[in-house]
Protein backbone atom coordinates (compact mmCIF):
# COMPACT_ATOMS: atom_id res chain seq x y z
CA UNK A 1 0.00 0.00 0.00
CA UNK A 2 2.86 2.32 0.42
CA UNK A 3 4.13 1.90 -2.61
CA UNK A 4 0.63 2.37 -4.32
CA UNK A 5 0.10 6.05 -2.37
CA UNK A 6 3.49 7.16 -3.72
CA UNK A 7 2.52 6.03 -7.47
CA UNK A 8 -1.17 7.33 -6.91
CA UNK A 9 0.26 10.94 -5.37
CA UNK A 10 3.09 10.86 -8.46
CA UNK A 11 -0.11 11.09 -11.04
CA UNK A 12 -2.29 13.32 -9.55
CA UNK A 13 0.15 16.10 -7.84
CA UNK A 14 -0.17 19.56 -9.14
CA UNK A 15 3.03 19.49 -10.96
CA UNK A 16 2.63 16.36 -12.63
CA UNK A 17 -1.20 17.63 -14.25
CA UNK A 18 0.65 20.46 -15.46
CA UNK A 19 3.04 18.50 -17.43
CA UNK A 20 0.44 15.99 -18.68
CA UNK A 21 -1.15 19.07 -20.25
CA UNK A 22 1.68 20.46 -21.75
CA UNK A 23 2.75 16.93 -23.07
CA UNK A 24 -0.94 16.37 -24.52
CA UNK A 25 -0.30 20.06 -26.36
CA UNK A 26 2.97 18.97 -27.79
CA UNK A 27 0.97 15.97 -29.09
CA UNK A 28 -1.32 17.65 -30.18
CA UNK A 29 0.74 20.23 -32.29
CA UNK A 30 2.49 17.58 -33.82
CA UNK A 31 -1.17 16.60 -35.08
CA UNK A 32 -1.00 19.83 -36.20
CA UNK A 33 -4.37 20.42 -34.13
CA UNK A 34 -3.96 23.98 -33.46
CA UNK A 35 -6.69 25.00 -31.73
CA UNK A 36 -6.82 21.61 -29.46
CA UNK A 37 -2.97 22.49 -28.89
CA UNK A 38 -3.20 26.13 -27.94
CA UNK A 39 -5.94 25.18 -25.59
CA UNK A 40 -3.99 22.67 -23.47
CA UNK A 41 -1.03 24.70 -23.03
CA UNK A 42 -3.03 27.48 -21.40
CA UNK A 43 -4.61 25.49 -19.52
CA UNK A 44 -1.41 24.13 -18.64
CA UNK A 45 -0.02 27.80 -17.76
CA UNK A 46 -3.05 28.45 -16.08
CA UNK A 47 -3.08 25.44 -14.00
CA UNK A 48 0.12 25.92 -12.99
CA UNK A 49 -0.12 29.65 -12.08
CA UNK A 50 -2.96 28.58 -9.98
CA UNK A 51 -0.96 26.34 -7.87
CA UNK A 52 1.85 28.88 -7.92
CA UNK A 53 0.30 31.84 -6.07
CA UNK A 54 0.93 31.88 -2.25
CA UNK A 55 -2.92 32.96 -2.00
CA UNK A 56 -3.90 29.53 -2.90
CA UNK A 57 -1.32 27.95 -0.86
CA UNK A 58 -2.46 30.27 2.12
CA UNK A 59 -5.51 30.02 1.88
CA UNK A 60 -6.03 25.67 1.43
CA UNK A 61 -3.05 25.71 4.49
CA UNK A 62 -5.30 28.15 6.38
CA UNK A 63 -8.14 26.16 6.12
CA UNK A 64 -6.44 22.98 7.66
CA UNK A 65 -4.76 24.96 10.51
CA UNK A 66 -7.97 26.55 11.39
CA UNK A 67 -9.22 23.20 12.66
CA UNK A 68 -6.69 23.15 15.68
CA UNK A 69 -5.95 26.42 16.79
CA UNK A 70 -2.66 27.15 19.12
CA UNK A 71 -3.18 26.18 22.52
CA UNK A 72 -0.61 26.82 25.42
CA UNK A 73 1.45 23.82 26.49
CA UNK A 74 0.03 24.77 30.36
CA UNK A 75 -3.60 23.99 28.84
CA UNK A 76 -2.84 20.14 27.49
CA UNK A 77 -3.92 17.53 29.85
CA UNK A 78 -1.43 15.05 31.47
CA UNK A 79 -0.75 12.46 29.31
CA UNK A 80 1.58 8.91 29.21
CA UNK A 81 3.24 9.94 25.93
CA UNK A 82 4.33 12.59 23.78
CA UNK A 83 4.31 10.94 19.83
CA UNK A 84 6.18 13.28 17.84
CA UNK A 85 5.51 12.51 13.84
CA UNK A 86 9.02 13.26 12.29
CA UNK A 87 9.45 14.75 8.83
CA UNK A 88 10.73 18.07 9.79
CA UNK A 89 14.28 17.57 9.72
CA UNK A 90 16.86 15.50 8.14
CA UNK A 91 20.65 14.52 8.15
CA UNK A 92 23.25 13.20 6.23
CA UNK A 93 25.25 11.82 9.01
CA UNK A 94 28.38 11.34 6.75
CA UNK A 95 28.85 15.03 5.90
CA UNK A 96 27.32 16.47 8.99
CA UNK A 97 26.31 14.81 12.43
CA UNK A 98 23.37 17.07 13.41
CA UNK A 99 19.94 17.39 12.41
CA UNK A 100 19.16 19.91 9.65
CA UNK A 101 16.18 21.67 10.47
CA UNK A 102 13.22 23.28 8.48
CA UNK A 103 9.88 24.56 8.96
CA UNK A 104 8.37 21.57 10.36
CA UNK A 105 11.56 21.03 13.04
CA UNK A 106 8.81 23.05 14.92
CA UNK A 107 7.07 19.75 15.99
CA UNK A 108 10.56 18.82 18.15
CA UNK A 109 10.25 22.10 19.85
CA UNK A 110 6.83 21.89 20.71
CA UNK A 111 7.41 18.32 21.91
CA UNK A 112 10.56 19.42 24.07
CA UNK A 113 8.09 22.18 25.16
CA UNK A 114 5.50 20.41 26.30
CA UNK A 115 8.08 17.38 27.90
CA UNK A 116 9.58 20.88 29.72
CA UNK A 117 6.14 21.41 31.18
CA UNK A 118 5.94 18.19 32.67
CA UNK A 119 2.98 17.47 30.22
CA UNK A 120 4.11 13.53 29.89
CA UNK A 121 7.12 11.50 31.12
CA UNK A 122 7.73 10.16 27.65
CA UNK A 123 8.13 11.14 23.53
CA UNK A 124 8.51 8.73 21.31
CA UNK A 125 9.57 9.98 18.13
CA UNK A 126 8.23 8.59 14.94
CA UNK A 127 9.05 8.09 11.41
CA UNK A 128 12.20 6.81 9.10
CA UNK A 129 15.45 8.12 10.39
CA UNK A 130 14.26 9.71 13.54
CA UNK A 131 16.89 8.55 15.63
CA UNK A 132 19.74 9.87 14.05
CA UNK A 133 17.56 13.56 13.29
CA UNK A 134 14.68 13.98 16.03
CA UNK A 135 16.56 12.04 19.24
CA UNK A 136 20.07 14.45 18.44
CA UNK A 137 17.70 17.42 18.56
CA UNK A 138 15.22 16.19 21.42
CA UNK A 139 18.73 15.75 23.51
CA UNK A 140 20.15 19.24 22.40
CA UNK A 141 16.69 20.61 23.80
CA UNK A 142 17.33 19.38 27.13
CA UNK A 143 15.78 15.83 26.86
CA UNK A 144 17.10 12.97 28.75
CA UNK A 145 17.42 10.22 26.28
CA UNK A 146 16.22 8.04 29.15
CA UNK A 147 13.22 9.90 28.79
CA UNK A 148 13.20 8.83 24.68
CA UNK A 149 11.57 5.71 22.78
CA UNK A 150 12.12 5.66 19.40
CA UNK A 151 10.10 4.20 16.95
CA UNK A 152 11.92 4.84 13.52
CA UNK A 153 10.82 2.50 10.86
CA UNK A 154 7.44 3.85 9.13
CA UNK A 155 7.88 5.40 6.36
CA UNK A 156 4.42 7.14 6.44
CA UNK A 157 1.75 8.56 8.57
CA UNK A 158 -0.43 5.03 8.48
CA UNK A 159 2.75 2.99 9.67
CA UNK A 160 3.20 5.12 11.99
CA UNK A 161 0.06 4.85 13.68
CA UNK A 162 0.45 1.23 13.58
CA UNK A 163 4.02 0.94 14.55
CA UNK A 164 3.79 3.34 17.27
CA UNK A 165 0.50 1.26 18.96
CA UNK A 166 2.37 -2.02 18.47
CA UNK A 167 5.60 0.16 21.21
CA UNK A 168 3.40 1.28 23.46
CA UNK A 169 1.27 -2.47 23.87
CA UNK A 170 2.28 -2.67 26.98
CA UNK A 171 0.51 0.10 28.71
CA UNK A 172 -3.39 0.16 29.13
CA UNK A 173 -4.97 2.23 27.01
CA UNK A 174 -2.30 5.09 27.27
CA UNK A 175 -2.92 8.77 26.72
CA UNK A 176 -0.86 10.41 24.77
CA UNK A 177 -0.15 13.82 22.89
CA UNK A 178 0.06 14.05 18.87
CA UNK A 179 2.61 16.33 18.33
CA UNK A 180 2.65 17.31 14.44
CA UNK A 181 1.80 20.47 12.07
CA UNK A 182 -1.18 22.30 11.99
CA UNK A 183 -2.21 21.32 9.01
CA UNK A 184 -1.38 17.64 8.73
CA UNK A 185 -3.28 17.08 12.00
CA UNK A 186 -6.45 16.12 10.78
CA UNK A 187 -5.23 13.42 8.72
CA UNK A 188 -3.29 12.09 11.27
CA UNK A 189 -5.93 12.04 13.84
CA UNK A 190 -7.39 10.14 11.29
CA UNK A 191 -5.06 7.32 11.00
CA UNK A 192 -4.38 7.00 14.71
CA UNK A 193 -8.25 6.60 15.30
CA UNK A 194 -8.26 4.24 12.57
CA UNK A 195 -4.63 2.16 12.85
CA UNK A 196 -4.04 3.06 17.20
CA UNK A 197 -7.21 2.28 18.67
CA UNK A 198 -5.34 1.52 21.77
CA UNK A 199 -4.25 4.87 22.50
CA UNK A 200 -6.53 8.05 23.72
CA UNK A 201 -5.24 10.47 21.19
CA UNK A 202 -5.00 14.59 22.44
CA UNK A 203 -3.97 16.99 19.21
CA UNK A 204 -1.26 19.36 20.31
CA UNK A 205 -0.71 20.80 16.72
CA UNK A 206 2.34 23.44 16.42
CA UNK A 207 3.51 25.10 13.19
CA UNK A 208 0.96 27.27 11.50
CA UNK A 209 3.03 27.93 8.24
CA UNK A 210 0.18 29.61 6.31
CA UNK A 211 -1.63 31.26 9.04
CA UNK A 212 1.72 33.04 9.70
CA UNK A 213 2.47 33.60 5.90
CA UNK A 214 -0.82 35.16 5.36
CA UNK A 215 -0.60 37.31 8.70
CA UNK A 216 2.82 38.52 7.54
CA UNK A 217 2.24 38.92 3.74
CA UNK A 218 2.05 42.56 2.04
CA UNK A 219 1.15 41.44 -1.16
CA UNK A 220 -2.07 40.00 -2.84
CA UNK A 221 -0.43 36.99 -3.43
CA UNK A 222 -1.76 36.32 -6.85
CA UNK A 223 2.07 36.09 -8.76
CA UNK A 224 3.78 32.91 -9.14
CA UNK A 225 6.52 32.04 -6.01
CA UNK A 226 7.94 28.31 -5.96
CA UNK A 227 7.67 28.13 -2.20
CA UNK A 228 4.07 28.65 -2.82
CA UNK A 229 4.13 26.19 -5.51
CA UNK A 230 5.38 23.58 -2.64
CA UNK A 231 3.25 24.60 -0.03
CA UNK A 232 -0.03 24.07 -2.12
CA UNK A 233 1.27 20.76 -3.35
CA UNK A 234 1.62 19.83 0.40
CA UNK A 235 -2.21 20.79 1.14
CA UNK A 236 -3.44 19.42 -1.86
CA UNK A 237 -1.77 16.08 -0.67
CA UNK A 238 -3.34 16.20 2.97
CA UNK A 239 -6.74 16.61 1.47
CA UNK A 240 -6.23 14.00 -1.03
CA UNK A 241 -4.73 11.60 1.68
CA UNK A 242 -7.60 12.49 4.07
CA UNK A 243 -10.30 11.81 1.52
CA UNK A 244 -8.62 8.73 0.24
CA UNK A 245 -8.13 6.96 3.72
CA UNK A 246 -11.78 8.54 4.82
CA UNK A 247 -13.74 6.98 2.07
CA UNK A 248 -11.88 4.49 0.11
CA UNK A 249 -9.88 2.79 2.86
CA UNK A 250 -12.74 2.22 5.02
Amino acid sequence: MYYLNKIVWAMVNPFAIGMLLAVAGIVFACLRKRKTCVGLFVSAVTWLWFWSMPLVSDALGMSLESEFPPEPVEQLPQADAIILLGGGMSAATNVYPYANICAAADRAWHSARIFKAGKAPLIVPSGAGCECTEVSFLVDLGVPREAIRVEAESRNTEENAKFVADLLKDRDHPKVLLVTSSWHMRRALLMYRRYAPNLDIVPAACDYECTINRAQSSGIGIFPDINAFAGSSAMWKEFLGYWWYKIARR
